[in-house]
């Protein structure tokens, strides 16, 4: 039976979102407060090149394939050599950054040991009592750094796996396996992820109603509609529209993020390569960096070189300038020498992600109850995003799925 679908949001989100229903058959309403739709979800066509504004890829499914296919959209594929990664740890690049006693215990966690989850451990103390320290430091603090945004003392383990059964009767293995799917790696597009968004709305704008300039001002004008209603703003805006009726003392934890693309004449390392990640009190301060050149072709329009560096917020750090110098610093701990970039472009998001702690885990524990209430009162409000089902944009397709 089709239905009357009202989407809040005109986000990577809504358009996932608005997409599945249209493929059903649904009759699709999407608000939005700006004038453009895709939210960070972006590419700007610079002179040395492109400049992703958020995510610079998003790894394949059949699903995801499927949708590509239904918009007519080609994926671009990671060059061979795109395979290998670095992490940086103890002063150096390495591509196996622990011992082989660390590595054996490694796989003992992941195969043999209970997954259990302490609501009290942040991330670091979980995953030094559940893989050791040196597995912790070297490999997955630079690995969910790099992917969150933030340190594993700002992540709790339950908010991040929160599809997992952590109560001391499964395994990593057995977890992974139960929810795995086929993939093809990441994926981009010929103009970059700009495309994905472009796209989208084309093949949408035809098949439902989009009104731009419409902003979500509280709850109670949502429940006068008629038909379902699923809310897709960021946490950012949804956190003052919820602020009257929810009782929790805590809020989520917002993270600010700057992405800086430079274009230079070297590479960052010896061989190509996906990219760096970097441990924490390693000297750098940068989360990662993707070797954009190295991953896709047509990143740029000459020979040069694009890198994305990522940053949290530094304290400090208040203009362009600053942050530039930091890069160039971090970069030459990597590289050993000095070298002036051709062109350098920042993008920061002011507390557009969220911080996948404890706080979050217990707000969405909030907001599932808070859905169950509506529906008891025949209320069908929904609620979709990066805070709500994994960070990445494969997680936010698969959470739009409909069943």
């Amino acid at each position: 039976m089709k239905e009357d679908i009202h989407i809040f949001g005109g986000g990577i989100t809504g358009l996932f979102l608005a997409y599945h229903h249209v493929k059903k058959g649904n009759q699709v309403t999407l608000y939005e407060e700006k004038n453009t739709l895709g939210g960070v979800i972006g590419t700007k066509k610079e002179k040395q090149g492109l400049v992703e504004l958020a995510a610079n890829g998003i790894l394949l499914t059949d699903d995801i394939k499927s949708m590509l296919d239904e918009i007519g959209l080609s994926p671009v594929f990671p060059k061979k050599a795109s395979k290998r990664r670095y992490f940086w740890t103890n002063q150096k690049l390495s591509q196996f950054p622990i011992s082989i006693l660390s590595g054996t215990k490694l796989l003992y966690s992941i195969f043999l040991k209970k997954l259990k989850f302490d609501p009290n451990l942040n991330f670091e103390e979980w995953g030094n009592r559940m893989f050791g320290s040196s597995v912790t430091k070297n490999i997955i603090e630079p690995a969910l750094g790099g992917i969150y945004g933030t340190r594993l003392t700002n992540l709790q383990p339950e908010s991040i796996f929160s599809k997992w059964d952590g109560r001391g009767q499964s395994t990593i293995f057995k977890e992974i396996k139960k929810h795995k799917k086929r993939t093809y790696g990441t994926v981009s597009f010929p103009n970059g992820m700009g495309d994905l968004v472009t796209h989208l709305v084309n093949y949408l704008s035809p098949k439902m109603n989009i009104k731009t300039g419409v902003s979500l001002s509280n709850v109670e004008e949502l429940q006068n509609l008629t038909g379902a209603v699923r809310i897709c703003t960021s946490l950012k805006n949804l956190l003052p529209i919820l602020e009257p009726i929810l009782k929790q003392d805590t809020s989520p934890n917002l993270l600010t993020i700057s992405t800086i693309t430079r274009f230079g004449e070297t590479k960052l390392t010896k061989k190509p390569c996906f990219g760096v990640l970097f441990g924490k009190n390693e000297g750098i301060h940068a989360l990662g960096v993707l070797c954009n050149s190295d991953i896709f072709d047509g990143r740029v329009t000459n020979s040069d070189n694009s890198e994305t560096w990522i940053y949290p917020k530094l304290a400090g750090v208040e203009n362009d300038f600053q942050m530039s110098s930091i890069l160039e610093k971090d970069r030459a701990l990597i590289t050993g020498k000095v070298e002036e970039p051709k062109a350098v472009y920042k993008t920061t998001w002011e507390g557009v992600f969220p911080a996948y702690d404890k706080n979050l885990y217990d707000f969405n524990q909030t907001l599932d109850q808070l859905e169950i209430e509506w529906k008891s009162k025949g209320l069908d409000i929904q609620f979709y995003g990066n805070y709500r089902k994994g960070i990445g944009l494969r997680s936010i397709f698969e959470s739009t799925m409909l069943e």
